[in-house]
């Protein structure tokens, strides 16, 4: 099993871009969230492992045509991918990989593709979730008014969709940091 993950990995990589806030360095902090929920949890780690690398192989299609969902158009590949390696829960992780997206509104139905999702939105959270909404909003040349907006309409709301305890138990403190940042950037930005 260790070889399939190394190339599962390996593949993961090879598809994703160099971007910061969605790149691989973004995989590997979700891949070691699920290791941590899912063995908190009980989850199937021969799922979860799997879904969390190829999570995010769909965005370089998705950069080129923003009709197309990342998790759908990365479900599909990493299927494929799967099959043609020889690994026997194929179906299983592109379930979890195909609903993990927030904008989606997917409520998943398995204990792994919950755990993904909820590791996907830690990652948004914290220290690191505040650099990364940053980085995108420079990328995408969104003023710091839209910012704040979107800090307040998408980033705070996540600790309340986490499913999972151990998650829920992560995101409180996570959520704190970014209320803190909101709340002072607010209070900054509007003093007369």
């Amino acid at each position: 099993m260790n070889n399939l993950f190394e190339q599962i990995e390996d593949f993961a990589r090879s598809m994703m871009s160099d971007d910061f806030s969605h790149g691989f360095d973004h995989v590997e902090r979700v891949v070691k969230l699920c290791w941590q929920i899912g063995n908190d949890e009980g989850a199937n780690i021969e799922i979860l492992i799997p879904a969390a690398y190829l999570h995010d192989i769909g965005r370089k299609l998705e950069e080129k045509d923003p009709k197309l969902d990342h998790a759908v158009e990365g479900a599909k590949i990493a299927r494929d991918f799967l099959i043609k390696i020889g690994y026997p829960k194929y179906d299983e992780v592109s379930y979890a990989i195909s609903v993990h997206r927030f904008s989606s509104g997917f409520i998943p139905k398995t204990l792994e593709a919950k755990i993904l999702q909820d590791a996907d939105r830690l990652d948004a959270l914290g220290a690191i979730g505040i650099y990364r909404t940053i980085l995108y909003s420079i990328k995408n040349q969104r003023n710091i008014e839209d910012t704040i907006e979107h800090f307040e309409k998408k980033i705070l709301t996540l600790k309340d969709t986490m499913q999972t305890p151990t998650a829920k138990r992560l995101a409180f403190e996570k959520h704190k940091i970014v209320e803190e940042f909101v709340s002072s950037l607010k209070e900054e930005l509007f003093a007369r």
